[in-house]
């Protein structure tokens, strides 16, 4: 009878293309997991690491390739620990519903509206949206909610003399996760060294991750977007929904202020 698994092509049977086909896509969803985040370049200096020891190992360097390996193992513990938090996420987006679309669309409008009338109202506001990049351990630093995205409850949280009011607002999907959060700030020597602190702490988040970073300013009621360590210009509310669809959504990039559009905050 014929068996198609012995099927001979190239020396490879339909068993191996198969198992090659299911490793490589199994290679290609971690890579998407781990790209444009911090763990991104520590998976590079791991495979730079396991190169040495490979090459170690052929040229019978028996000292180096045994250091190496308890290293490597030492090393492996301390990357779980380091990474929890990614780690977490990770497994979380893979166990993660893909039918959020409709939801998320509807909380992006009631985030939008909220900024609208905290904007109207001068009251200052940071939210940052998270996209790839986990936000597990910036969450950390505030307290922990699973709140559905509302216009009253965001209002409340940024109400001023509001317990949460200075801190940073954290959403996965359609949830608040955390309130009160600390984003790490931009330099103060740098571009953008003129703005307060809130926007400080927008763009200093949006530098490290691929957060969709919201501000309202106190001072002037404007509304703006950080993203890629870049502040976007003044926004209208139409503005800000077409923003937010399109950078969380499609990904796409943040148009920049221009010199006449920087103005103090």
């Amino acid at each position: 009878m014929f068996d198609p698994t012995r099927l001979n092509l190239l020396g490879l049977t339909l068993r191996d293309l198969l198992d090659i086909l299911l490793v490589t896509a199994l290679v290609y969803q971690g890579y998407k997991l781990v790209a444009d985040t911090r763990a991104f370049n520590v998976v590079r200096g791991i495979m730079v690491f396991a190169g040495v020891w490979v090459a170690a190992r052929l040229l019978g360097l028996v000292t180096l390739t045994d250091l190496l390996g308890r290293a490597g193992t030492v090393g492996l513990f301390a990357l779980v620990v380091l990474f929890q938090p990614e780690l977490r996420a990770a497994l979380e987006r893979v166990g993660r519903p893909r039918s959020t679309t409709d939801r998320g669309g509807a909380a992006l409008q009631d985030l939008a509206r909220a900024l609208e009338r905290l904007a109207e109202r001068k009251t200052g506001a940071l939210v940052a949206i998270e996209r790839r990049t986990p936000l597990g351990e910036y969450a950390a630093t505030g307290v922990a909610l699973d709140a559905k995205v509302s216009v009253p409850f965001i209002e409340a949280l940024f109400a001023r003399n509001a317990p949460l009011h200075d801190g940073g607002v954290i959403l996965q999907g359609s949830r608040i996760v955390a309130a009160g959060c600390l984003f790490p700030l931009q330099a103060s020597d740098g571009t953008y060294r003129r703005y307060g602190t809130r926007h400080r702490a927008a763009i200093g988040l949006s530098e490290v991750t691929d957060a969709v970073v919201l501000i309202v300013s106190e001072e002037r009621g404007s509304m703006r977007i950080a993203l890629n360590g870049r502040l976007g210009p003044d926004l209208t509310p139409v503005e800000l929904r077409e923003q937010l669809r399109a950078l969380v959504y499609e990904r796409e990039d943040l148009t920049p202020e221009t010199p006449t559009q920087a103005v103090r905050p």
